[in-house]
């Protein structure tokens, strides 16, 4: 048997209406015959931090006249420290210095070692005037909203968002309205220049984290802290207060001399809250059925080896034009997948989202290609262009052939949303059973999984797809077993998934290899990174 194979995807996921125990009901289905696979073992859903779940944090820290060289000297000594702390490519940094404007230091997101360089333009910042805070707020949520268009959608939703502002004095933005362009009409009504200062800045806190709406961002936190002086000022700690309490954090306040263990003690790190696995299937690539009928796909490109023949195409080869697109891909888009399409603008060769979809079959289909499941219907794009389901529309309440069975239990079960085929449900359905079970040291939520029912065909011999001169023996079936995972009260935001992907050899005279229940171990499925 050739070695284990794994792969890695990340996918936005779907809350489903379920009990940890007994998650999916096997119904008395189980291996009826020598072509059906079971599963059994554990499996464990990972944490919520790494490379999976990313911090971009925003420093903007009041400097020029008033601010003393000693603030900011304890100031850059921390931030020093703290990038070097945080020097994985999971956590990027910016940098603004402000006084009566606000200036982009470090305009964009980058990594420690840029930061670093950058942080002695805010020692030598000098400006002076009247201190606008707003500026900085400003300033900042122009930078966040602007990495959120940018980015991968998928990634701004396991991203969490800080912005750290540093005050050593009040704003005046309300009494220097020449400076600061834009004041909200109903704070300038209030008269009182301290209290409308105190209105804008609430105000545009508020407008900074509604970007974690509009973008559908992982999290999105103001953390201010006050650097007070011999006499601390009661109209900056009210300022201060407002910030905070807008932005989600408690006011954070120190001296000059403790200004650096305030600064590195903050929680910059994505959210550790323990996943709750969302959804766990199997599908096998080489089977693909229809109108009740199961039809071997050897090269596991959409297309049966009985419908290749009749194109013409190679059933053993899931390009068979060799211009970057599945066969399959192809057939169910209009195109001919006997001539080369040029695809304009992508890369055959690239998979961002590790989805097992190119970028050039990403774009025919309409998928995003940096989010492994485009639609968040918790079914992968490759799993749904395979299944012939929609990967732009969430499949979780449609019913295409009005049999009863939802388009994603369909998928499930690895039957054909296309056509009702309830016999074949109660015959060939993929049954699974979930049962939570002792969590790992670190904290990690596991299930003990029964996947039972897998129906594996006999495939033709075929050349590796990505490997020249490999061959895979005949008879192989790639059985995919998809783990997504994702925090408990969020039902639609992007949360992590792992993938094993176990070869099973199949023939009429010998049986299955391996035989006998296969085993599911939790350190065999791959996290994605």
């Amino acid at each position: 048997m050739r070695a284990l194979t794994r792969s890695v995807w990340l996918i936005p996921v779907l809350l489903l209406s379920c009990s940890d125990a007994g998650l999916y009901a096997l119904n008395g289905r189980g291996p009826g015959g020598k072509d059906r696979a079971s599963f059994s073992g554990t499996v464990c859903v990972p944490l919520a931090g790494g490379e999976a779940f990313p911090t971009k944090v925003i420093f903007a820290l009041q400097g020029g006249e008033g601010v003393e060289r000693e603030v900011v000297g304890f100031a850059t000594e921390a931030l020093s420290t703290l990038s070097s702390r945080f020097s994985g490519p999971f956590v990027q940094f910016s940098l603004v210095a402000y006084h009566t404007v606000a200036t982009g230091l470090l305009g964009s997101f980058s990594d420690a070692s840029d930061f670093q360089a950058a942080l002695p333009r805010y020692a030598t910042y000098q400006e002076s005037g009247p201190v606008s805070v707003r500026a900085a707020l400003r300033l900042a949520k122009t930078l966040l909203s602007g990495d959120m268009q940018t980015s991968c959608r998928g990634e701004v939703a396991r991203t969490r968002y800080v912005i750290v502002v540093m005050v050593r004095s009040q704003d005046t933005s309300c009494a220097n309205p020449a400076f600061n362009v834009g004041l909200d009409s109903r704070c300038s009504a209030l008269g009182n220049t301290t209290a409308c200062s105190q209105c804008e800045l609430t105000a545009i806190t508020g407008e900074i984290k509604a970007l974690t709406s509009q973008f559908s961002a992982g999290e999105v936190v103001v953390q201010p802290i006050y650097v007070r002086g011999e006499t601390p000022d009661p109209v900056t700690r009210q300022h201060v207060a407002a910030i905070a309490a807008a932005g989600g954090t408690e006011p954070l306040e120190t001296d000059a001399a403790g200004l650096s263990g305030t600064l590195t003690n903050i929680p910059y790190a994505a959210r550790t809250n323990t996943l709750k696995l969302k959804r766990f299937f199997a599908y096998n690539r080489n089977v693909v059925v229809r109108a009740g009928q199961v039809l071997v796909d050897s090269d596991g490109d959409g297309l049966p080896d009985t419908d290749e023949e009749l194109l013409g195409t190679d059933p053993t080869r899931q390009d068979t034009d060799q211009d970057g697109l599945m066969d399959g891909v192809e057939v169910r888009m209009g195109l001919d997948p006997l001539a080369p399409d040029l695809i304009n603008g992508c890369n055959v060769s690239l998979d961002e989202d590790g989805d097992r979809l190119n970028t050039c079959e990403e774009r025919v289909l309409g998928t995003n290609a940096c989010i492994g499941d485009t639609d968040g219907d918790a079914l992968p794009d490759l799993v749904e262009a395979l299944a012939m389901t929609n990967p732009l529309i969430s499949e979780d309440l449609l019913d295409s052939d009005r049999d009863g069975i939802t388009n994603v239990s369909e998928v499930e079960a690895h039957g054909d949303p296309l056509s009702a085929d309830l016999d074949f449900h109660r015959e060939r359905g993929y049954g699974y059973e979930l049962v939570e079970t002792t969590p790992t040291v670190d904290g990690r939520t596991c299930y003990q999984v029964r996947v039972e029912n897998v129906t594996v065909v006999p495939t033709r011999e075929r050349p590796h797809p990505f490997i020249p001169g490999e061959v895979i023996p005949a008879g192989t079936n790639e059985v995919y077993l998809y783990l997504q995972a994702g925090r408990d009260n969020d039902p639609r935001g992007a949360g992590i998934g792992s993938l094993l992907i176990q070869d099973i050899h199949y023939s009429e005279e010998g049986g299955r290899l391996p035989a006998g229940i296969i085993p599911l171990e939790p350190d065999t499925f791959i996290t994605g990174t």
